[in-house]
């Protein structure tokens, strides 16, 4: 029934409780800091940086140089 006024107990499901757990409790259980870790944790949160400074430097310097020589107009120039 579902409008019973004396509901049963809730059931609780073991497996769903372990997963609960897992989830809040027990987020990492086998990671260790080592040295290859922190290696790659640095690789992947400066390596993309480093990239992208280093593209744009080469193309604003290889526009820069086309410039100075006379072979590149500037799209947006004012003058």
């Amino acid at each position: 029934q579902l409008n019973t006024p004396t509901p049963p107990a809730v059931i609780e499901d073991p497996a769903l409780l372990r997963w609960a757990y897992a989830r809040t409790h027990n987020i990492y259980p086998t990671f260790r800091p080592t040295p290859k870790t922190s290696f790659l944790g640095a690789l992947y949160a400066i390596g993309p940086l480093l990239f992208w400074i280093a593209a744009f430097k080469i193309d604003r310097d290889r526009k820069e140089k086309l410039i100075q020589q006379g072979e590149y107009k500037r799209p947006f120039s004012v003058f």
